[in-house]
């Protein structure tokens, strides 16, 4: 068995990158550690951040190592005003915002959203219940409460997570207007600027797939004002990558 970690940032890879095992290799702009976990190869990457990056580093872990399933781990900006930094979102279901997916979508795989594999899901929720994580409604779920002008909960909380829908953008988006609509039209709880592609190779390769998003900012905060929150980041990432980490090991355990 393969498993392979996708990441857009090394504050997101470095869970694994400081595990036991080889140095990092830099192929074609991505940075990639093979690790052992109870017998299974790990293989965890670093790709950049956006769309292109994204695709071309998964199709680059599928053509190299063939993986049983592949995960994206890594931060995003939340839109559920249910949620906020140190909560997660299990990505049941993939959008993309800046395609024409109607005519993307006349090309194999044929979909116009990209879900995760239901038993990835599964066991992400499993993980994240047992480090006390308690389950709130997505945006999706929860009806009128999806259009409030909030985007996340500000106030410290006991840590949430929720199992609904991850956006992907090439655009960092600030406008409350966008934002809004991001949320209204695709029910999305969080923006991200890869998952959706990597969600896309994966479906056309038929590979598991399985997108893991720590809140490490609330949608609306301006990409600069992110310098200031270096330790959220920084600490959300990480959770992210415990969070995949333990969902390999119940994934290499058989659960």
């Amino acid at each position: 068995m393969t498993i392979a970690v996708l990441s857009a940032l090394r504050k997101e890879s470095s869970v694994f990158f400081d595990m036991e095992g080889d140095p990092i290799i830099s192929e074609f702009g991505i940075d990639y550690a093979i690790r052992t976990l109870e017998g299974v190869r790990i293989v965890a990457a670093c790709g950049g951040m956006g769309t292109i990056n994204a695709a071309s580093a998964t199709q680059f872990l599928i053509d190299r190592f063939g993986p049983d399933t592949l995960v994206f781990s890594g931060i995003a900006g939340g839109l559920n005003p249910r949620i906020g930094t140190g909560d997660v979102v299990v990505g049941e279901r993939l959008e993309c915002l800046d395609s024409d997916m109607e005519v993307i979508a006349e090309s194999a795989p044929h979909l116009m959203s990209f879900p995760s594999d239901e038993h990835l899901v599964h066991l992400a929720e499993q993980v994240l219940s047992s480090r006390g994580f308690a389950r709130v409604a997505s945006i999706r779920e929860g009806g009128d409460e999806g259009r409030a002008a909030v985007y996340g909960m500000p106030e410290p909380h006991a840590p949430r997570y929720v199992t609904g829908t991850v956006a992907t953008s090439d655009l960092f988006s600030t406008d409350a207007a966008t934002l809004a609509s991001i949320r209204k039209d695709y029910l999305a709880d969080c923006e991200e600027m890869e998952g959706v592609a990597a969600a896309q190779v994966c479906a056309r390769a038929d590979v598991p797939f399985l997108a893991i998003r720590s809140i490490s900012n609330v949608c609306g905060e301006a990409y600069e004002e992110l310098d200031n929150k270096a330790d959220d980041l920084v600490s959300t990432a990480r959770l992210a990558a415990e969070v995949t980490l333990e969902v390999a090991r119940r994934l290499v355990r058989g659960e």
